[in-house]
């Protein structure tokens, strides 16, 4: 089976800290998924990992059948990725499809709410 995003044994360290060890994970095309965990779990690096904003320190990372290795948010933005945050960071005027919009760098929503 052919998966759209898939990490093989990821790790990061911040020095002796070890912050994700082994992570292994698959994401078929089309669905959608949510990460939990306590704090400090490590999702967020995860997920910074995954989009470029930290490289990890171990591991392979797949984007539809090819290893990548994304050296910035922008590449992986331009391969199609993207992260959604926490509620806080939302623009709370905007519908949902709007804020999915901004983040995908989309200027029509903008120019909506600024007329």
């Amino acid at each position: 089976m052919d998966f759209a995003i898939e990490t093989i044994s990821l790790g990061m360290c911040f020095g002796d800290f070890i912050a994700l060890e082994d992570v292994s994970i698959r994401f078929r095309p089309g669905t959608v998924h949510a990460l939990l965990g306590e704090n400090g779990a490590g999702k967020s690096t995860l997920v910074k990992c995954l989009i470029g904003y930290q490289k990890p320190s171990s591991g392979q990372f797949i984007v539809l059948n090819k290893e990548a290795d994304f050296a910035s948010p922008r590449q992986a933005h331009e391969a199609g990725l993207g992260m959604v945050y926490q509620h806080f960071t939302l623009a709370e005027q905007m519908t949902v499809a709007e804020n999915f919009a901004l983040v995908r760098g989309y200027s029509r929503a903008l120019s909506r709410s600024s007329r």
